[in-house]
């Protein structure tokens, strides 16, 4: 057992034993202690501790924690606003710190109503995850996503998309805590009226276009795979690999992104790369993105096996995923602005996406997908329309 899922083990215990015993038991005091001799053995090194707590997923830094997936804590915690828990090696935590870190917390479990509110004593802080842009100002907390997206229009989600490519691009951790918050935010926008509402964006310039992308893509498998009955941590999963499945394209140049003109066939190979470039990306990532390495891996391919890219010399069928991701990517494709090429019609995309069913889509996706886009109020505006 790592120090990090000890501390989190007793953390739990910690809980138990506050609501049996009062201020001054010796059991409370033994439990703090304890707690208190692991936190300090996982702060050796100065090392921070930084976790957060999104629905059922605990998020060490930016590595899911498969071994805690399901702990009965998270979704009080996440629930209660305790989204981060961050805690500084310097100068190291007292018991009186963790006492009232401790009595903070079970104070939020018992008026959510506090949740919105950051928490800190010494060098412990609690609360509602920010997502990251790369810039002080442009933070949102989740749990005020969806009053923020009537003014912002998916604003501060873009921004974040951005800036989770730019540090991939550079080479550093993909940062798995942001990705998490984007979804869960998105998966809110689609939930805000008791019919269906796909929130989907324009461009303002076609540099934008794989992050507004990714936004979209996400929104509308996450749509999607509700339609189909799948559970809500299924539809999530599929949500952060939908907007993960163009990752790859921040190894490609631009210029060649964004090119006007028809594109030669060795700038046609190069795009293609993406799908490669994108698994290896994930892959890399360590453990908790196998399902978005196979989405961005097999998106491309068809459902008969037939076509599409990467090309298989054995053709088999993709996973369930690729095959949800595959038409949500292909519908916002056409319905959206390119440089060379106007942006197509609702009608239009779905007509092609019915004709395709059976051969490069799921059949059964297909029909899914229609149904759903044609019973759904799309939205589709551009950032500037709500600034």
């Amino acid at each position: 057992m790592t120090l990090t899922i000890e501390f989190l083990t007793a953390l739990g215990q910690a809980f138990a034993a506050l609501a049996l015993y009062g201020d001054g038991h010796p059991m409370r005091q033994k439990t703090i202690a304890r707690l208190l001799s692991i936190l300090h053995r996982r702060l050796e090194g100065d090392v921070s501790l930084r976790i957060s707590f999104i629905d059922t997923e605990v998020i060490v830094d930016n590595r899911p924690l498969a071994e805690l997936r399901g702990w009965e804590w998270t979704t009080r915690l996440s629930a209660a606003g305790i989204q981060r828990l961050e805690i500084a090696p310097q100068p190291l935590p007292t018991a009186a710190d963790l006492d009232a870190m401790l009595g903070a917390m079970r104070a939020r479990f018992a008026a959510p109503a506090e949740a919105s509110r950051p928490w800190s004593k010494g060098t412990i802080r609690f609360g509602p995850l920010v997502v990251a842009t790369g810039s002080s100002v442009n933070r949102v907390v989740v749990n005020s996503v969806v009053d923020a997206l009537e003014f912002t229009g998916l604003a501060h989600e873009i921004a974040a998309v951005g800036y989770i490519h730019d540090e991939v691009a550079a080479g550093h951790q993909l940062p798995m805590a942001e990705v998490e918050a984007i979804v869960h935010g998105l998966a809110l926008t689609i939930r805000r009226e008791q019919d269906v509402v796909l929130p989907l964006l324009d461009l303002r310039t076609f540099d934008e276009y794989t992050t507004t992308h990714s936004c979209n893509v996400s929104m509308l498998a996450i749509g999607l795979s509700e339609a189909l009955g799948l559970s809500d941590s299924d539809a999530r999963a599929i949500g952060t690999a939908a907007l993960l499945h163009d990752i790859g394209k921040v190894r490609i140049p631009q210029e060649v992104l964004t090119k006007p003109g028809t594109l030669t066939p060795d700038e046609r190979l190069l795009i293609q790369t993406h799908t490669v470039e994108g698994a290896r990306i994930l892959s890399q990532r360590g453990l908790g993105n196998g399902l978005a390495a196979t989405v961005a891996y097999e998106h491309h391919i068809w459902y008969n096996g037939k076509g599409g890219y990467p090309y298989f010399r054995f053709p088999r069928t993709v996973h369930f995923a690729s095959r949800i991701v595959h038409v949500c990517d292909i519908y916002d494709a056409l319905c959206s602005k390119r440089p060379y090429r106007a942006a197509w019609s609702s009608a239009e995309a779905l007509g092609l996406i019915e004709s395709i069913g059976g051969t490069e889509l799921d059949p059964g996706i297909t029909a899914e997908f229609v149904k759903l886009v044609r019973g759904a109020t799309e939205l589709r505006h551009t950032l500037d329309d709500a600034a």
